[in-house]
């Protein structure tokens, strides 16, 4: 196939990740040049489902002189239940020419191809706008956001009181992952095309992001059982960036104040390693959560919203 300026072939699975690494980690750092998560050989395959293969599944684009500039493909991915999702890199120079254009309507021939059940392609905030414009043109639009959440202005943040039957620990090392994944699969069941995560693949993820981040959870007990947590996550590299991800709580102890006492918790920690700016992400349909980190201070940052498009 031969686009205006590009040409697509095959990916050659002997190229291996190093190239779908490069790429994706430029235009990671291009959309958003705060974040903390390193990309690289050893994250990718990780992420892709197991039926995935490189060779049949992605596709490699090209310029006039021969370059790699582009990657794309489907792959389904663990994450989301019942469907397939575009994966895709670009280097940032090529936002603003056809190539945008020129890839959705690969993966969207390629999904149709495999006879992909469904097909997501998302983007990430305002400057893969691009890809928004020609996927909304061509009639697709957005099935959910997730907004990215940011609290840099700690005046805003007041401490809680912890309920007096709840003991809130920090720790840096999980001991039992399988506590931990029933929480977050019990608090997240009805979240969007959300996939229960399993024992293997959880700890495989902790362990990855270990290499490169200093990761400490926040856990909440009652009666000496494990009721919610979240984790709190530093790059070293930026040590003034801090996030919060995975807070969750048990269904049956929702609305207790809970996850105000864990989210406060995980802040105090993040500033006393010295934090400026703590990020979070959320879904926009989840308006108790939204509700919470509004209280602490947390504001939508808009350059950095993601969008999902059904586009089979």
């Amino acid at each position: 196939m031969v686009g205006d300026f590009f040409k697509i072939k095959p990916y050659d699975e002997s190229l291996g990740y190093s190239i779908f690494a490069n790429l994706y980690q430029k235009m990671s750092k291009y959309v958003n040049p705060e974040t903390t998560f390193q990309v690289t050989e050893e994250t990718i395959p990780m992420f892709l489902g197991k039926e995935t293969v490189l060779s049949r599944d992605f596709l490699l684009f090209e310029n006039n002189n021969g370059e790699n500039v582009a990657l794309a493909g489907v792959s389904n991915v663990p994450v989301y239940k019942d469907t397939w999702l575009a994966v895709y890199a670009v280097l940032p120079e090529y936002f603003q020419s056809t190539l945008p254009g020129e890839l959705i309507d690969a993966v969207l021939d390629l999904g149709k191809k495999l006879n992909a059940p469904e097909l997501l392609f998302q983007t990430y905030g305002e400057k893969l706008a691009p890809f928004d414009e020609k996927l909304e043109k061509n009639g697709f639009n957005p099935v959910n956001f997730n907004w990215s959440m940011r609290l840099d202005n700690f005046d805003l943040f007041s401490p809680v009181d912890i309920p007096q039957d709840i003991d809130i620990q920090y720790v840096k090392d999980m001991k039992d992952y399988s506590i931990f994944i029933t929480i977050l699969n019990k608090a997240f069941q009805d979240s969007f095309k959300f996939e229960p995560f399993d024992e293997t693949k959880w700890k495989k993820m902790q362990e990855v992001l270990k290499q490169d981040h200093v990761i400490e959870h926040c856990i909440a007990y009652k009666d000496n059982n494990i009721v919610g947590f979240c984790d709190t996550i530093i790059n070293p590299k930026q040590d003034q960036i801090g996030q919060i991800g995975s807070l969750s709580v048990l269904p049956e102890y929702q609305h207790r104040r809970i996850g105000s006492a864990i989210l406060a918790s995980g802040i105090r920690l993040l500033r006393e390693k010295g934090c400026k700016v703590i990020n979070l992400s959320v879904d926009t349909e989840n308006e108790k959560a939204l509700g919470l980190y509004k209280k602490f201070g947390f504001y939508v940052n808009n350059s950095l919203t993601k969008k999902t498009y059904q586009i089979i």
